[in-house]
């Protein structure tokens, strides 16, 4: 049994819950151990509400006291929620409104709770008739997963294998490989992703508007010659030759490897996205104050990748980032709302060298911390994947801040997770008489991991900070 995995809970209370992996969608659809996320040829389904799997009563038993206990019964009721439903066909569509009036049950009842959502939301159902496993288990009709990917399903009553295209099934086979390998990772290391920042400070500055992309990055501007000619130059998979002609070590070699740094793009696009917007902006101070604006403990984890900007960017004497959010984790010691700076520890050369890293807090929306005595204007304001147009708080939390930012003229870097967001968000920015620096455009530092999206698009993918755009001011 993985320990590391088993224990996770206990791992994420000492280091923060952005270095545990979250539940494997391999496990929301009955491939692994909801509590060490083990394979097992037989899987056991809890009784009660029939959506968590475990590999062994030993984990199932662990698992209730640590977890289960607190989400079967809601689970339950969900089931009789989904029950009352039920249509024996529906198109994606219809699924899809079916799949939102269930998060929102979830959401009334448990709002804090993300993970019952997100169970929810990955549930395996049928590709035909799009049924879910819960419609089918209360009519004793079995759901087959496809072979290949084993994260595709067809219910016996439509078709025994499930009907999607190859590229579907070669990106799900392609998710469930990173899926596993960020578990073995996390066994090996207790960490939830690779970081892999340059090891030394660049003597001179390489920029990145200047790389076609990641391989470029880690060959020419970072510290990773040995990646040259292993993998292919849109970084998506091991050269061919070695595929054909390597031997078993050296294409497992050549796995692991490529494996390790596609993960790591994942920390690596926030650093690299904000170095190349200041790129746009044409800025070059010692001194460069962030404000990430929107933050949670996902952004709060990733500032240990900051540094990457001091190792790329020569004549940066210091970093400061304030991270704003009301999901900011709380219990400031009595300071409010507010962390006050704090210094962070920096590699032997850049301390050797004076260089400096710090970073604050604010817990709390963007226009209230720009009336605090503590504001102080940014360099750049960064918004990572926000959502400001669609998300349940547009208006009351996001907007007021859109304002604010437009009108104190701050430059302001906006990343989503697809092409079609960037545009909606750009268009409002338009409405709001913001002017745009930079259009909409694929961003070239965008994370490599993908994400299945189960609600916007059937079998998408979505990635971190895919799309971006840059504004200042207003027309």
């Amino acid at each position: 049994m993985p320990d590391k995995c088993r224990d996770r809970e206990r791992i994420a209370a000492i280091s923060g819950a952005g270095e545990v992996p979250s539940l494997p969608v391999s496990a929301i659809r009955g491939n692994l151990c909801f509590r060490c996320f083990s394979p097992s040829d037989d899987i056991l389904k809890c009784s009660g509400c029939r959506r968590a799997y475990y590999c062994s009563k030993k984990c199932q038993k662990l698992d209730w006291s640590l977890m289960h206990k607190n989400h079967c019964k809601i689970f339950q009721t969900i089931n009789e929620v989904e029950e009352q439903k039920y249509q024996a066909s529906r198109t994606w569509a219809e699924y899809r409104a079916y799949l939102l009036y269930i998060v929102r049950v979830i959401r009334n009842a448990a709002p804090a709770d993300e993970d019952l959502r997100y169970i929810v939301q990955a549930q395996a159902y049928c590709a035909s008739c799009r049924r879910s496993a819960i419609h089918l288990s209360n009519r004793k009709t079995l759901l087959h997963r496809c072979e290949a990917c084993r994260l595709v399903f067809s219910c016996a009553d439509c078709s025994p294998t499930p009907e999607h295209s190859p590229s579907i099934c070669d990106a799900y086979q392609n998710f469930a490989r990173i899926e596993n390998f960020r578990i073995a990772f996390f066994e090996e290391t207790g960490k939830g992703a690779p970081v892999t920042c340059t090891q030394f400070p660049s003597p001179t500055r390489k920029f990145l508007k200047n790389c076609a992309g990641w391989y470029d990055y880690f060959v020419k501007i970072s510290d990773k010659p040995q990646v040259k000619g292993k993998f292919k130059l849109d970084f998506n998979s091991i050269e061919d030759a070695i595929t054909r002609n390597g031997t078993t070590i050296e294409k497992d070699e050549a796995e692991r490897m490529f494996m390790f740094l596609l993960c790591a793009t994942d920390n690596l696009t926030m650093p690299l996205t904000i170095i190349s917007a200041l790129e746009d902006i044409s800025w070059d101070k010692p001194q460069l104050n962030v404000h990430i604006v929107g933050g949670t403990e996902r952004e709060i984890v990733a500032l240990g990748n900051f540094e990457e900007m001091l190792h790329l960017i020569p004549s940066l004497r210091g970093l400061h980032t304030t991270v704003i959010g009301p999901e900011i984790p709380g219990g400031f010691e009595g300071k409010g709302h507010y962390l006050p700076r704090q210094n962070v520890d920096c590699c032997p050369t850049c301390k050797a060298d004076g260089r400096q890293r710090s970073i604050s807090l604010y817990q709390g929306v963007y226009h209230d911390f720009m009336k605090a005595s503590e504001y102080r204007k940014p360099d750049l304001a960064v918004l990572f994947n926000s959502g400001w147009v669609d998300g349940e708080d547009a208006k009351l939390h996001w907007e007021p801040t859109i304002v604010a930012l437009v009108a104190a003229g701050v430059p302001a870097l906006f990343t989503t997770y697809n092409e079609g967001e960037a545009r909606n968000e750009q268009t409002r920015m338009k409405e709001l008489g913001a002017k745009v620096l930079v259009e909409a455009e694929e961003n070239k530092w965008k994370g490599l991991v993908p994400t299945p999206e189960f609600i916007d698009e059937e079998y998408g993918m979505w990635y971190n900070n895919a799309y971006r755009y840059i504004i200042q001011g207003s027309n």
